[in-house]
């Protein structure tokens, strides 16, 4: 069967979700990622292009215009030389890939075409109808959910959780509510834990079916905050209906795998960087 290149535009969308759902099954991976949201972020504000078989859009790929690049080759379609065409085609020579679903093959290749992976993170999935441990928060602490009045405690309880892992941004607290608050934020699953006089010591932040990051402050490591934490969003995300709940966890970060292994998460993807 002939391969016909051609730009993607917006009117390309549904083409666009069929072909990452194709990829999700084969692959795994955050159900988010086929939402019109993220398609237009990943593939209609870059230079896109796709090809086309029969009339099937059978591979993607998009460069943003700060250099990311990220593609998806249908499972049907691979071993045939695509991804790597894909990557000749993609407008003005990428400095960096990305993928949310990394498959063998897709790391050959780009280790083969001179890019190295400079991150790599596990997508993990819980199903809630599954029984939730016993997982009680400790006596000392009180909890309270997100709103003005705590989102300063919100901040201070990820900055001091956060700030001695690789990487850490050291992020404002405007630079981190913008980066973690949007639509699908859920304000009362997310819970941060504070002594008695105040002093933050953990905390949980969710969006819909998503744990987006759950931290203890050094004091409070080791004593079963984090997995109290988490067990007490899952129990208000469960109750508010959803029937899932995923979650990233980094591939340098053996201590919140085991956590997230303890309470019955499973790895379904990896996502990951690679930059020249």
């Amino acid at each position: 069967m002939s391969i016909e290149w051609a730009p993607l535009s917006a009117a390309d969308l549904p083409e666009l979700a069929g072909l990452v759902q194709r990829c999700l099954a084969r692959d795994g991976g955050l159900p988010a990622t086929a939402s019109p949201s993220f398609l237009e972020r990943r593939y209609v504000t870059g230079r896109a292009v796709g090809a086309f078989a029969g009339g099937r859009l059978v591979a993607c790929g998009a460069v943003r215009p700060e250099g990311t690049a990220t593609g998806l080759v249908d499972p049907d379609h691979r071993g045939r030389g695509l991804g790597s065409a894909l990557l000749d085609r993609l407008p003005e020579g990428p400095v960096r890939l990305e993928t949310e679903s990394l498959t063998p093959e897709a790391d050959a290749l780009f280790l083969a075409r001179g890019f190295r992976r400079t991150f790599a993170e596990d997508v993990c999935r819980r199903d809630l109808a599954r029984p939730l441990p016993a997982a009680p928060l400790p006596p000392e602490l009180t909890v309270a959910e997100w709103s003005a009045g705590t989102e300063e405690a919100f901040h201070a309880a990820y900055s001091a959780s956060f700030a001695d892992r690789p990487g850490f941004p050291g992020w404002s607290r405007e630079q981190w509510v913008d980066w973690l608050v949007d639509d699908e934020f859920l304000p009362g699953c997310s819970l941060v834990a504070r002594e008695a006089d105040g002093t933050p010591a953990g905390f949980v932040a969710c969006a819909e079916g998503f744990l987006i990051q759950v931290g203890a402050v050094p004091a409070w490591r080791r004593r079963g905050l984090a997995r109290a934490l988490a067990v007490a969003a899952l129990g208000r995300m469960r109750a508010a209906g959803a029937a899932e709940a995923h979650l990233d966890v980094n591939v340098n970060n053996p201590a919140s795998a085991a956590l997230f292994r303890g309470l019955g998460f499973e790895v379904v993807a990896r996502r990951a960087r690679y930059e020249r």
